[in-house]
């Protein structure tokens, strides 16, 4: 490993720019679309409310801030649900998307 390489692996801008570039990514975005696809086809009964096992990370992130934000702050009962299941729902969905590159990258390009 060269000087270069090693100070490359070791910049702390390299993380933010990973981010920024998972966060924007067309993978990502579909992912997102699906998991609140998902969430609305089982909140309008179109299929089984069990589709949500799909966004249940999401779903329990959402209830444990909304319930804190009730409980603790005073704030109204759903005031605080929706928003914070579209931020853990865009976040599993990078999580999906990471998890999904690194093992595409493990397994397949590395010709196991």
């Amino acid at each position: 490993m060269t000087m270069t390489t090693r100070r490359a692996a070791r910049d702390p801008r390299r993380f933010a720019r990973e981010f920024a570039r998972l966060a924007t990514d067309r993978a990502t975005l579909a992912v997102f679309a699906v998991l609140a696809a998902a969430w609305a086809v089982g909140f309008f009964g179109v299929v089984p409310i069990e589709i949500w096992v799909l966004d249940y990370p999401a779903l329990v992130a959402a209830f444990f801030f909304d319930t804190l934000a009730a409980n603790e702050f005073g704030v109204r009962e759903t005031a605080m649900f929706y928003p914070t299941l579209a931020v853990f729902g865009y976040l599993q969905a990078m999580a999906v998307v990471a998890v999904a590159r690194g093992l595409r990258r493990r397994f397949v390009e590395s010709g196991e």
